[in-house]
């Protein structure tokens, strides 16, 4: 994408580079050189971009997504060119103002909206009225698809199988391939990670990639690096969704399991692991602790000299007692 910085008081011009494959150059080069005019993408993604409008207020009836629709480069588009938007010349000079293309596409939206839950839509007055999925869809910027997937696959008392199942079919990772040079390394990575991964598909991928992040694992070849990447991009984001949708269901125990993924991901560490793994902790020391089988709470009863004498050095024992008291606690 390419577009105006939004600096016209610094800026007089701005530069942009586009990599492509040779195969499409010349598309480009016509974009680029206006012989082609760039065509509005909204109608693909119109039921999520309706939802946020509905979440926020902007959007309240079926006529206030008909006018909102008027204020859309769509519109301009098929004012312009309507036989590619597939409206024929008679529609067109019928209704130069498109109102009724209008009406049906904001009908169609909205009848999705409403089947995956994000709204409730009065098809006879037109009213429309956000639901708790739906504002949690528009906060976390997360699609409809993905949002009906995930009702399908949490319940009241899913654990991190589930969850992470739920994650994987998020609509951002449904092209996602799997290379037949990857699988070997797949299953070494699924060996080494700690929750189950059932799936031998695209989902399996998702998942061990995920849990690999987590648990900083070194990965071989640039492709599933690349892979993975993509999805711990929006992984911290997803699983805040998935919190959300947990805690407005009243689902206690999912909703706790979701928490803990959120945390696990956005710190890149196992919750059975120590605190102190978030701070400039020496490795021997960090081993050390990890090692005794005593919980962490324990650490803030216990004074310096019985730190020491917990791992076996005066001046690891003074360490770990300024990095215990550094870590903030609740009373």
């Amino acid at each position: 994408m390419l577009g105006r910085a939004g600096r016209p008081q610094f800026d007089t011009h701005g530069e942009g580079i586009i990599i492509t494959a040779h195969s499409e150059l010349r598309y480009y080069l016509s974009l680029l050189s206006q012989q082609l005019p760039i065509e509005s993408q909204l109608v693909a993604r119109l039921p999520d971009i309706l939802n946020a409008e509905v979440a926020l207020g902007t959007v309240r009836s079926r006529a206030d997504a008909v006018k909102w629709l008027a204020s859309t480069y769509l519109y301009v588009r098929m004012a312009r060119s309507p036989r590619i938007y597939g409206i024929d010349s008679t529609e067109a000079v019928a209704d130069p103002a498109l109102r009724r293309r209008r009406t049906a596409l904001a009908h169609s939206a909205l009848a999705v909206l409403e089947r995956s839950a994000l709204v409730q839509y009065d098809k006879r007055s037109g009213r429309v009225r956000a639901t708790e999925l739906g504002r949690v869809a528009a906060q976390y910027y997360v699609s409809h698809a993905s949002m009906a997937a995930y009702q399908q696959s949490l319940r009241a008392d899913a654990g991190d199988i589930e969850l992470l199942r739920a994650f994987a079919q998020s609509s951002e990772f449904r092209l996602m391939p799997v290379r037949a040079d990857e699988r070997v390394e797949l299953a070494r990575l699924a060996e080494r990670v700690p929750v189950p991964v059932r799936e031998r598909d695209a989902l399996a991928k998702v998942a061990v990639l995920l849990q690999a992040h987590v648990a900083r694992l070194h990965l071989r070849g640039f492709a599933l690096a690349a892979d993975m990447a993509h999805v711990t991009q929006s992984a911290a984001r997803i699983f805040r969704a998935l919190f959300a949708l947990c805690v407005g269901r009243g689902w206690a125990r999912a909703a706790q399991r979701a928490l803990v993924w959120c945390k696990q991901v956005e710190r890149r560490m196992w919750a059975a692991m120590s605190p102190l793994r978030q701070l400039e902790c020496p490795p021997d020391l960090l081993r050390a602790v990890e090692r005794k089988p005593l919980a962490w709470a324990r650490y803030l009863d216990l004074a310096e000299p019985e730190l020491a004498e917990l791992v076996g050095s005066p001046r690891a024992g003074r360490v770990l007692y300024r990095l215990v008291h550094v870590v903030p606690r609740v009373d």
